[in-house]
C-alpha cells in the first residue's frame, strides 16, 4: 500500500513538472526569408533620338576625259586620272527605332552634314601638248545627305547595325587652265546611294554615342568644261567617311526604365 502511493506522488510530480521544464527551454528560432533583388530592366532601344556628329570623308574621283563636240582629241586614247579628296565633315541626325523582344532593331534614319572636302591633281597628266600637262582640277564637297534604314542587333546597352539607302553630295569641279589662269567651277548635287555599319553605347538612359563607317557612290558627273574645250569630263565620285556622335534618346519602349 505504501509502495503505491510513493509510486503515485512520484508520478504526479513528473506531471506537473514538464510543463515548468518546457517553459525554460528556448523557443526555436522562427525561419528567415530574405526578398531577392529585383532584376534590373533591360534597356530598350525603341524611341527617337536626335544627335550630331563629326569625321572626316575621303573622296576619290576617277576622270575620263572625252572630245566633245568642238574638235577632235588630241590624245589617243583619251586620259584617264584620279583625284583624291579629304576634308572634315559635321553636322546632324535624326531617327527612330524599334527593339524586337528577341534583341533585333530595325530603324530609319537621316542625316545632313556640311563639308570641307578638297583634293586635286593634274587633268591631262604626260601630255606632250604645251601647257596641258600643268593643267589642273579639283575636286570639292561642301554637303551631303542620306536617308538610310537600319537593321541591327542589341547586346542590352551596346547596339551593332548595318545601314543604307539614298544619299546626295553636293559636288564642285574646280578647272584651272594653267596656259591662261582660266578656271570654271562647275557644280551640281549628285544622287547616289550609301552603305556602312556602325557600334552605338548607351552610356545613359537618353544618351548614346556612336561610331559610324559608311562608303558612297555618286555615280559620275559629266560636263563640258570651258577651260578645257572640246573636252567632256566624265567624273566618277565615291567616298568612304567615318563619324562618330552623340544623340539623345526620346523614350524607353516597352523594357525601357
Amino acid at each position: 500500500m505504501i509502495k503505491k502511493l510513493l509510486l503515485g506522488l512520484a508520478a504526479t510530480t513528473a506531471f506537473t513538472a514538464t510543463p515548468a521544464l518546457a517553459a525554460d527551454l528556448p523557443s526555436p528560432a522562427a525561419a528567415t526569408y530574405y526578398k531577392a533583388p529585383p532584376m534590373a530592366p533591360v534597356f530598350s532601344w525603341t524611341g527617337c533620338y536626335v544627335g550630331a556628329d563629326v569625321g572626316g570623308g575621303f573622296v576619290r574621283d576617277s576622270d575620263h576625259e572625252l572630245t566633245g563636240a568642238g574638235g577632235p582629241s588630241p590624245f589617243s586614247p583619251a586620259p584617264t586620272n584620279i583625284a583624291n579628296s579629304d576634308g572634315v565633315m559635321a553636322g546632324g541626325f535624326l531617327g527612330c527605332n524599334y527593339q524586337f523582344s528577341n534583341g533585333i532593331v530595325i530603324g530609319a534614319e537621316g542625316d545632313a552634314n556640311w563639308a570641307n572636302i578638297r583634293g586635286g591633281t593634274a587633268a591631262f597628266p604626260g601630255s606632250a601638248l604645251p601647257g596641258l600637262a600643268n593643267d589642273l582640277y579639283e575636286t570639292r564637297s561642301d554637303f551631303q545627305a542620306s536617308a538610310r534604314g537600319r537593321l541591327g542587333y542589341a547586346f542590352n546597352r551596346v547596339l551593332v547595325y548595318a545601314t543604307g539607302g539614298a544619299a546626295w553630295a553636293h559636288i564642285t569641279e574646280h578647272d584651272v587652265s594653267s596656259a591662261t589662269g582660266a578656271f570654271t567651277d562647275t557644280s551640281s548635287t549628285l544622287p547616289g546611294w550609301t552603305v556602312g555599319g556602325g557600334l552605338e553605347y548607351a552610356f545613359l538612359n537618353n544618351l548614346i554615342g556612336r561610331v559610324e563607317y559608311r562608303y558612297s557612290d555618286f555615280g559620275t558627273f559629266s560636263y563640258a568644261p570651258a577651260v578645257f574645250a572640246p573636252f567632256v569630263e566624265n567624273h566618277r565620285i565615291t567616298e568612304s567617311q567615318v563619324l562618330v556622335g552623340l544623340s539623345y534618346k526620346f523614350g524607353f519602349g516597352p523594357m525601357g526604365y
